[in-house]
């Protein structure tokens, strides 16, 4: 094994689900423009007498949040944690996205998450250099599998054939305290026209630091394996990876800046893509988006799904892709049509940050 440090500063929110959705009044309460996390065991055994008595005549028993008192809010043994941010809707019942976190509430990223940000970049970048063959009939009719037989011509016929076995990527951790670096922001999707209905989401907030282990099976490249495995000059892939990730991204970078300048009040963000798009970062150094709000050209083959604009319309209408909210699509539309954002404000919302982009850093260890 060839193992590196691998070193991740979030640029921006990040947001990677916990597949679980949370509920105002329930799994947390909100006061002084921060969101309290319950814990609602605690809570429960704190007010188990209060539960039992004056309940006749009620049509509900209390929710844990409706039993706090001004003196509970001091007391930390009733919290899980405390996040900066509220949501939008302060409705009872509101939801929020959870972000992933381990037993002790401490927030992570996994290192798969980062892992299929790196297979997208290696399969753009590859793509010149293998020319897969692309039609309409490579693609089959199963959306969630269209493209397993191009991932197969770049990466390997089959799991014990793919190119990333050769690619281990440990989760990557803080250390990070949710009291300090987890928030709580406000998504919608936007358009050139509208702004969708907003999303409440746990996150990961900027200007933090997380590490991990990258390690390549170098055992994979040997002489042996070669007949069996087939890799061939593949390797200089992960020996090029970071290159190879920072030139999918700054190609990125160059569309989402254009995208973002013609859209009305999102200056912000397109000048924080402008600022990404000069840096000049060293060979061990490159720009990812990890997580929620991606988008559809951070996950797929993205400009080489473009290349043939026949067959782009026709994926697009065949799998469909065009949200049925948007105004029916014309060949030659842009595409895609929306981007999620963080928004600011709650009468008149603001895009203020797009989601996920972090910084790797490789290190060589000894």
């Amino acid at each position: 094994m060839t193992t590196y440090q691998l070193t991740l500063q979030t640029l921006t929110p990040v947001h990677i689900g916990a597949g679980e959705e949370l509920r105002l009044g329930f799994d947390f309460v909100l006061r002084d423009g921060r969101t309290w996390r319950l814990d609602v065991d605690a809570v429960l055994a704190e007010k188990w007498n209060q539960l039992g008595l004056n309940q006749s005549g009620r049509e509900r028993y209390p929710l844990p949040g409706e039993m706090l008192t001004e003196q509970d809010f001091r007391n930390p043994a009733l919290f899980r944690y405390v996040a900066r941010g509220v949501p939008h809707s302060t409705r009872h019942d509101a939801r929020l996205q959870a972000c992933i976190k381990d037993p002790w509430d401490l927030p992570y990223i996994p290192g798969s998450s980062l892992k299929g940000a790196i297979r997208t970049a290696l399969a753009w970048t590859g793509w010149t250099e293998i020319r897969p063959r692309l039609d309409r009939g490579v693609l089959g009719r199963n959306r969630k599998w269209a493209g397993r037989s191009l991932e197969r011509k770049l990466f390997g016929k089959d799991p014990n054939h793919d190119l990333l076995r050769a690619l281990h990527i440990s989760d990557l951790h803080g250390p990070l305290d949710p009291n300090r670096d987890l928030g709580v922001v406000v998504a919608r999707v936007l358009t050139p026209s509208a702004m969708q209905s907003p999303i409440g989401l746990e996150v990961i907030l900027s200007n933090r630091t997380l590490t991990g282990t990258l390690k390549i099976d170098d055992f994979l490249f040997a002489p042996w394996a070669e007949h069996r495995l087939g890799f061939g000059n593949r390797k200089r892939w992960l020996a090029e990876l970071m290159p190879r990730v920072q030139a999918h991204s700054r190609a990125r970078i160059a569309r989402l800046m254009e995208w973002f300048a013609q859209i009305e009040g999102a200056e912000r963000i397109a000048n924080f893509y402008r600022q990404l798009y000069d840096l000049k970062l060293p060979a061990h150094q490159a720009l990812a988006q990890i997580g929620w709000g991606t988008g559809w050209d951070g996950k797929t083959f993205w400009t080489h799904l473009q290349a043939d604009a026949y067959l782009f319309e026709k994926i697009i209408q065949d799998f469909r892709l065009q949200p049925r909210s948007s105004r029916p699509r014309r060949p030659g539309d842009p595409f895609p049509v929306s981007r999620r954002v963080v928004t600011v404000g709650r009468q008149s919302p603001t895009p203020a940050a797009p989601f996920g982009w972090v910084l790797l850093t490789l290190e060589e260890t000894a």
